[in-house]
């Protein structure tokens, strides 16, 4: 029987072995792909799609910088 569904590019496999830093950087990978992508998305033309799209490129970068910050050897600290 042929499969439906092909196998994902290496990239996206998660399995045994893989560490947690390699996680987090594939994580921020994504991330920065997912923001790329969306820059080239037509304007929606309803303003609360609009407005929706704008909120979710911010959650992407807000999530992108704490994983370099998670990553990063700094002093830095966030308040809880």
């Amino acid at each position: 029987m042929k499969k439906l569904v092909p196998d994902p590019p290496p990239a996206l496999c998660v399995g045994p072995g893989l560490s947690h830093e390699e996680a987090i950087k594939r994580a921020a990978e994504h991330l920065t792909k997912a923001i790329l992508d969306v820059a080239y998305l037509p304007d929606p033309p309803e303003v609360w799609h609009r407005e929706m799209l704008n909120r979710a490129v911010l959650n992407m970068r807000m999530s992108k910088a704490l994983l370099s910050l998670a990553t990063t050897a700094s002093p830095v600290n966030v308040p809880g």
